[in-house]
């Protein structure tokens, strides 16, 4: 449907965002700081891969694509801080940049979990290619659709996964909450004036970042503390 729909543009009035308070020299502080909530399950995650690497039970593939994911997060946070220090396309470029590697990422996760742990091996790779290149496409052609496309696979596959996939791990609620939260930081992100003249304290895209973040923090938690399922359990 995406396709046929034509060409998107990015709409400049998007970096016209509704918290434009300053602190400590800050542009734009609290959308700026805001995405501390990003990088820490990041950097949590991080930090706990080596320790599964001592896990037999969990191959070097799967390890690859955990790295790849909580780096992306890294990633996200770096870029999402430099776009709201100078809000432009040329900025956000690097924002949607790190954005992608945690959607091909958890694309690979869910194929992973919930179909063929050899078939995401050989294909994660490729699939975080293609979302880094669906962010490249938009200013070389001024067209958004490949990202979108890209960026709400995880809501498409999830389901589908859910009734036709064969789960190899006991726990997947972080898919449920973290997709709920990426939801609800959408919602955040589009009322953006409205949530700050609501409050007068914080703004619509600040709460985006806090909820996302919440999001990645339930995914990584599940990450962390899943078993795989046995025959038994079965």
């Amino acid at each position: 449907m995406a396709l046929f729909y034509g060409p998107i543009s990015q709409p400049q009035e998007y970096h016209d965002f509704a918290d434009d308070r300053e602190l400590l020299g800050v542009p734009n502080a609290l959308d700026v700081m805001s995405n501390l909530a990003i990088i820490y399950p990041g950097l949590v995650g991080l930090a706990f891969v080596n320790e599964s690497r001592k896990n037999s039970q969990v191959s070097e593939d799967e390890v690859s694509i955990h790295i790849t994911m909580f780096s992306g997060m890294i990633l996200t946070f770096a870029g999402s801080v430099w776009f709201h220090l100078d809000p432009n396309d040329s900025t956000m470029l690097w924002d949607r940049l790190g954005m992608s590697v945690v959607i091909g990422s958890c694309i690979s996760l869910l194929i992973h979990d919930m179909w063929d742990r050899n078939l995401a091996a050989k294909i994660h790779l490729p699939i975080v290619i293609a979302s880094v290149v669906s962010v490249l496409w938009w200013p070389v052609f001024d067209d958004l659709r490949i990202y979108f496309i890209v960026k709400h696979h995880p809501f498409i596959l999830f389901p589908i996964l859910l009734v036709y996939g064969n789960r190899i791990y006991d726990k997947i609620s972080g898919y449920y909450w973290g997709l709920s939260m990426f939801l609800l930081a959408t919602i955040f992100e589009f009322t953006d004036q409205q949530i700050f003249e609501l409050t007068g304290i914080i703004s619509g895209h600040t709460l985006k970042h806090i909820a996302a973040g919440i999001g990645l923090w339930f995914l990584m938690v599940m990450i962390r503390d899943r078993k795989p399922i046995t025959f038994e359990e079965e």
